[in-house]
């Protein structure tokens, strides 16, 4: 599968991967042949780009860190939860968000060496949901990867589930502005870590994540500036992965940042926002080329990126387009010099 971009899509491609949204219902199945109507269908939703099975490039198929299942089924749990009007019984339905956190967890440790090479697809109107999950799906294999036991996973990943849940509490057109906001409007939606400590207040370790995954190891971060190590650790895991999911995400104001950017983004950071040490664990599990997309390399060769390798997230496997031989980049005197906008 390659991934393509929705302006060069065209009619008569077919879909590599199914499309869901937070409902749990299926938008376009895998398989489907793709329409003028159902191109300007995925445009009006806001999905920036989609997987295309292109059988003569034989690629192979592309491999989630969780299944599709999961994934959908978490996402249908936080919207439920987000949506929930009374924030009095939020912390009260944790049973079943928990449940979800531990199928993730059960998957992720049974795909311990994978990295998240996969382009996230979402809607606009689904963002807070989708990204709830991802922040999730990160922060956890950061936590795997840390040795964590199963408690403490649980403990990371439900905190990182709810880790946005004040923002029920900012007022929807701020939150959904399709644009800058004002200094005022910035300050009302600063204030979800707080809101979101009083909605987890019965949660101890839970409702720290939601109160410091916006502060930042040089004091630069909210709602209380602190520093190093006065943030705890599961905060700063989650505040990794809140930044780069945020950071990829199409937004109705603006074009999502290439994975690779992002990556750069975060590994200029450390020391500043993050810890160093656990911003280059977190790093690991990331592909900065994810999975299907379309690359320079240095000789002037085009490739489409197969997969990523753990411990190497800037140098995955390709497979050259000329030749249509694959090349583990890890091993290679090659690299990749940019990505090619059509893929």
């Amino acid at each position: 599968m390659r991934r393509i971009d929705l302006p060069h899509l065209t009619p008569g491609m077919v879909i590599g991967r199914s499309l869901y949204n937070s409902l749990g219902q299926t938008l376009l199945k895998a398989g489907t042949i793709l329409s003028a109507n159902y191109i300007r269908r995925l445009e009006l939703l806001g999905i920036p780009c989609v997987y295309i099975h292109e059988p003569h490039l034989k690629l192979p198929d592309i491999r989630d860190v969780i299944s599709d299942e999961t994934r959908v089924t978490a996402m249908v749990r936080v919207r439920d939860i987000l949506l929930d009007t009374n924030t009095a019984t939020i912390a009260l339905r944790a049973d079943g968000a928990l449940r979800c956190v531990q199928d993730i967890v059960q998957e992720l440790l049974r795909n311990s060496h994978a990295v998240v090479n996969l382009t996230d697809i979402r809607l606009d109107d689904d963002y807070l949901f989708a990204h709830s999950v991802n922040v999730c799906v990160l922060a956890l294999l950061t936590g795997i990867a840390l040795g964590y036991p199963k408690p403490k996973l649980q403990e990371l990943g439900l905190g990182a589930l709810f880790h946005d849940v004040g923002k029920v509490m900012v007022p929807k057109p701020i939150l959904n502005k399709p644009g800058h906001l004002s200094p005022e409007e910035y300050a009302i939606v600063k204030r979800h870590a707080d809101h979101g400590f009083a909605i987890l207040k019965d949660m101890p370790a839970i409702k720290d994540i939601a109160y410091q995954h916006h502060e930042r190891v040089d004091g630069t971060g909210y709602p209380l500036s602190l520093k190093g190590g006065s943030i705890f650790e599961t905060s700063q895991i989650v505040a990794m992965a809140d930044v780069f999911d945020a950071l990829t995400a199409h937004r109705q104001y603006r074009t999502g940042f290439p994975a690779h950017e992002a990556y750069e983004y975060l590994s200029a950071s450390g020391n500043k926002a993050f810890d160093m040490k656990l911003l280059q664990v977190f790093l690991k599990n990331i592909a900065a080329y994810p999975s299907g997309v379309m690359v320079e390399l240095n000789d002037g060769a085009k490739a489409i990126v197969l997969d990523t390798p753990p411990g190497a997230p800037q140098q995955p496997r390709v497979r050259l387009l000329d030749s249509r031989s694959e090349l583990m980049l890890r091993d290679s005197d090659l690299f990749i010099v940019r990505v090619v906008p059509n893929g």
